[in-house]
């Protein structure tokens, strides 16, 4: 988690405020991030082939969001109450649902006939390549900042 390392809205070290609350609004801004680079992606798949692989890179990106879309959800749950019931199996039950999910709806996917696959791997790597590159370029990671 990133997110709980680095510094909040205004470039100071986030220490009176809550940390998870600044964590949930990060999350919240990196998922618009994904959704609209996986949206970009799908126009111009649906503009330079066809809509089945608009739609499949559509899909694709969905299946990558949904991460994102948890940790937001429970980032902003536990901030409610700073945290107090937030554990360690928090994260491991989570990244469990997204794989179970992950692997589910892309063999859902894969045996759908209105999906193309490679568009859809496409998506779904468009996704992650979103992720990544919002964590290398947006996040102000504190170790950068201090010490020598």
């Amino acid at each position: 988690m990133a997110f709980l390392l680095s510094t909040d809205l205004s470039g100071s070290p986030a220490v009176s405020s809550n940390v998870l609350a600044v964590a949930a609004r990060r999350s919240f801004r990196m998922l618009l991030w994904q959704a609209g680079c996986v949206a970009g992606l799908a126009a111009a798949s649906a503009i330079f082939w066809d809509i089945k692989a608009g739609w499949s890179v559509l899909a694709g990106g969905g299946i990558g969001l949904i991460w994102t879309v948890y940790m937001t959800l429970t980032l902003f749950r536990h901030s409610l109450n700073h945290g107090v019931q937030m554990s360690a199996m928090t994260f491991v039950a989570g990244w469990l649902i997204k794989v179970l999910l992950t692997v589910s709806l892309l063999i859902l996917a894969f045996r759908s006939k209105a999906m193309a696959p490679l568009p859809l791997l496409a998506g779904l790597s468009g996704a992650l390549a979103a992720y990544w590159v919002w964590l290398t370029f947006r996040v102000n990671h504190a170790d950068r900042t201090g010490g020598k």
